[in-house]
C-alpha cells in the first residue's frame, strides 16, 4: 500500500502540483480580498458612520442612475465595515460582460465607482481561483483538483507514517544536513503539521463547487431541512427595499444585515441575509428572511443556528474555506495554508530532480567504467 501511494503521490504531484500551487496562492490572497480591493481602489473608501446611513432606497436609486437602464439590479452587498462601500450588483443582458458592480457611499448614497466584475484585480483573482478563467469547465476542474488535494492529504499521511516509531525524525526538520534532506523534511513536516487545515479547506472547496453531490452525501448521514423557496403574491406595486428591510429586521432584531437579494422575477420575494449574534462567523450572513415584495409580509425565515445538523454542516463550508469561521485567527491560518501546495510542489520537484540527477550520474559512470580499457587490454 505504501509503495503504491508513493508512486501515485509522486506522479500526481509532478503533474498537477503547479496548478494546485497557483490556485492555493490565489486563495490565500482572497482571504483578504476586500482589504486588497480597497487598497488598490482608494476611491471606494469613504467616511462612514454605521449609525447614520442613507436608506437602501436611496442607495439602490443612485446605483440605478449610474448604469444603463437595461441592467437589472440583482443584489445589494452591505458595507462590511466602517469605511467600506455598499455594492449594488446588476445583471446584464446575455452576451455582455459582467455583472456590473456599483460602489455607493453608505452615508450619502453617492456613487463612488462603477466596475465590471472580472475586470478589476480582486474580482479577476476570484474568477481565477474559482474557474481558472475558463467558465463552467474551469470551475469543474477546480473542484476535481480539490478532490486530488484530498487524496494528497490521505496518501501523504500513509507515506509519512514513521517506520519503527521514529516519531522525532518524522516531526523535525534537519536544517544543516544538506539541501536534499532539508527539502525532504520541509515537505513532510509542513504537510503533516498543516494537514488538518489543508484537509478542511480542500473539502470545503469541493463542497462549494459540487454542493449538490456533497449535500446528497451529508443527507445520508445527517438530517437536513428543506431550504425555503416561497413566492410573492403579485400585487399592484412592489414595496420599496427599505420597507422590506425594516420588516425583515423584525425576525432577527439584534442581527446585522449583510446582503439583500432583490426579486428576480415578477413573483420573486426579497431575500435578506443576516448575521446573528449566535453565528460563529462574522462576515457571512447565514440566517435569512424572505419578504413578500408586494404585501411586505414575512414569508419564511431560516435561522442557521437552529436548523438540522446537516443543513448547518453545509452552511459551515464557505466560512471554513475562507477562515471566517474562526475570526481573524482562522483567516491567517487559511492564508498560510494557501501557500502550502506551492511549497509541497517546490520541495517535491527538487527531490525528484535530485534523485533523477543522481540516477543519471550513476548510469553514466557505469557506462564509462564499462568502456574504460583495463590494464590487461593495453597492447
Amino acid at each position: 500500500m505504501r509503495k503504491l501511494m508513493l508512486v501515485l503521490h509522486k506522479y500526481a504531484g509532478l503533474s498537477l502540483g503547479l496548478m494546485l500551487g497557483v490556485i492555493g496562492i490565489s486563495g490565500s490572497l482572497l482571504v483578504f480580498d476586500h482589504a486588497i480591493d480597497e487598497a488598490l481602489t482608494p476611491e471606494i473608501v469613504t467616511a462612514d458612520n454605521p449609525a447614520q446611513r442613507a436608506p437602501l432606497n436611496d442607495v439602490l436609486a443612485a446605483a440605478k442612475n449610474a448604469v444603463d437602464s437595461s441592467h437589472r439590479a440583482d443584489r445589494i452587498y452591505i458595507a462590511r465595515q466602517a469605511g467600506s462601500p455598499h455594492v449594488v450588483r446588476f445583471r446584464l443582458p446575455a452576451g455582455q460582460p459582467g455583472p456590473v458592480e456599483v460602489s455607493v457611499a453608505p452615508a450619502t448614497a453617492e456613487v463612488l465607482a462603477v466596475r465590471t466584475w472580472g475586470e478589476y484585480p480582486a474580482s479577476w483573482l476570484y474568477t481565477f481561483h474559482y474557474t481558472l478563467l475558463a467558465g463552467p469547465n474551469g470551475k469543474t476542474t477546480v473542484g476535481l483538483l480539490g478532490i486530488v488535494l484530498l487524496f494528497f492529504c490521505v496518501s501523504g499521511v500513509i507515506i509519512w507514517w514513521p517506520q519503527q516509531h521514529r516519531w522525532r525524525r518524522a516531526l523535525t526538520v534537519r536544517w544543516n544536513r544538506g539541501a536534499y534532506l532539508l527539502n525532504l523534511d520541509l515537505h513532510k513536516t509542513s504537510g503533516i503539521y498543516l494537514l488538518p487545515i489543508l484537509a478542511v479547506v480542500s473539502f470545503s472547496g469541493v463542497a462549494i463547487v459540487f454542493p449538490n453531490a456533497i449535500e446528497t452525501m451529508v443527507s445520508s448521514a445527517l438530517p437536513m431541512d428543506q431550504y425555503p423557496n416561497p413566492r410573492s403574491t403579485i400585487g399592484a406595486a412592489m414595496v420599496p427595499v427599505s420597507d422590506a428591510a425594516a420588516t425583515a429586521a423584525t425576525a432577527f432584531p439584534d442581527a446585522e444585515l449583510k446582503r439583500v437579494q432583490l426579486p428576480r422575477s415578477e413573483d420573486g420575494p426579497y431575500l435578506f441575509y443576516f448575521n446573528t449574534a449566535a453565528e460563529p462567523w462574522s462576515n457571512l450572513g447565514g440566517s435569512a428572511v424572505w419578504v413578500d415584495a408586494y404585501s411586505n409580509r414575512i414569508l419564511a425565515t431560516w435561522n442557521v443556528t437552529e436548523v438540522a445538523a446537516g443543513s448547518q454542516f453545509m452552511r459551515w463550508q464557505f466560512p471554513l474555506h475562507n477562515g471566517d469561521a474562526l475570526g481573524m485567527t482562522g483567516r491567517w491560518l487559511v492564508f498560510i495554508v494557501g501557500f502550502l501546495p506551492a511549497l509541497l510542489f517546490g520541495t517535491g520537484v527538487y527531490m525528484w530532480w535530485r534523485k533523477r540527477k543522481n540516477r543519471t550520474g550513476r548510469i553514466m559512470l557505469g557506462r564509462y567504467a564499462e568502456r574504460k580499457p583495463g590494464p590487461d587490454s593495453v597492447p
